[in-house]
Parts: structure tokens; sequence; C-alpha cells
């Protein structure tokens, strides 16, 4: 590894920032939320959306983290689906049958063409989500499980955050505490 590629971390502080699209439950939820690169299936989908999609964000965000790159770098909904598939397998039936965005869709499979010039850059850019595993040590290993759980698809489905505080990734962090 040459100096340019080595990360180090400097101010190990965090800090909170960007509320502007933050709503109370209560409120009227935007149909579009959240950065693209982010942005959850049932977002892209206009399926309606809660907390969840703050975890699968969270979720791009740690894996961004750990690869140096953004895992969904697009700017176009069916490409962005595509790639989810590419990376995380097929998006469920029930999600598909429920959207009102059919464009993006031909018999209940998303109609994407592989062929085509953004096809192969999606079979290029995308594998599954194990194979951006840098090592198979136990860490990395539960760091893909709990991203993985962040990154499911359906949101009932999805890992909470309070549940994912609880994971085994982070036992290490409670033997310090």
């Amino acid at each position: 590894m040459n100096k340019r590629d080595e990360r180090t971390l400097i101010n190990p502080d965090i800090k909170v920032v960007d509320f502007g699209s933050a709503t109370y439950d209560d409120e009227h939820h935007s149909t579009l939320v959240s950065t693209r690169h982010y942005r959850a299936p049932e977002v892209i989908l206009a399926l309606g959306w809660s907390q969840p999609c703050d975890v699968w964000s969270i979720g791009c965000i740690l894996i961004e983290y750990y690869l140096g790159f953004t895992v969904f770098p697009t700017h176009d909904s069916k490409e962005h689906l595509a790639m989810m598939e590419r990376i995380l397998g097929p998006l469920p039936k029930h999600m598909i049958q429920k959207t009102r965005k059919r464009k993006y869709f031909h018999h209940d499979r998303l109609d994407w063409d592989e062929h085509s010039s953004a096809g192969r850059y999606v079979s290029r850019r995308c594998k599954p989500l194990k194979e951006f595993m840098l090592s198979r040590d136990a860490e990395h290993e539960l760091l893909f499980d709990l991203i993985g759980k962040m990154l499911e698809y359906d949101p009932t489905k999805r890992i909470t955050l309070k549940e994912a505080l609880k994971h085994p990734f982070f036992y290490p962090l409670k033997k310090l505490t």
C-alpha cells in the first residue's frame, strides 16, 4: 500500500449535521428523500418511507468508508436498481408488484439490458456484496454481516438502529466501556 492509499483517523469525534430533510413521523413525507447514492429501494420505488431508509443510508456509508468509494455511483433510478440487484440479488417480487414505478419493470423483473453500455458498466463495477470484502478475517465477516442486514431490501425486515448497535460487530467496543 502506498502512502496515498493509507487512511489515518485524525479526529475520532463525530458531528451530525444537515437536518434539512428531517421530518417527524406525523409530518408530510416528501416522496423523494436522501442523497442519491444512499437512497433506499423503497424510496426509489415510491413505496413510502420511514426510519428504515436511514438504516439503508448508513449501510451505504459504512461500505463506502470500508472501500473508499460509493457502491451506487449513479444518477439514474433504473441503473441504481440494477446496481442493487447486481450487489444484493433480485428485488423482492412483493415490492415490484406494489410500486407505481412500472416503467422500471417488465413481467415483474427489472427491465435492464446487461449488454447495453450502461449494463456493461454495472456488470464491471458491481459484484455480489461479499466479494467486496478485502479480507476473510472475523471482523470483516461481522462488518459485512451487519452491512447485509442494513441493506435488506424489505424495510420491514431490515435491521433497526437499536438492533444494529447490538450486532456482534460492535462487541469489541462494549469491552472498552
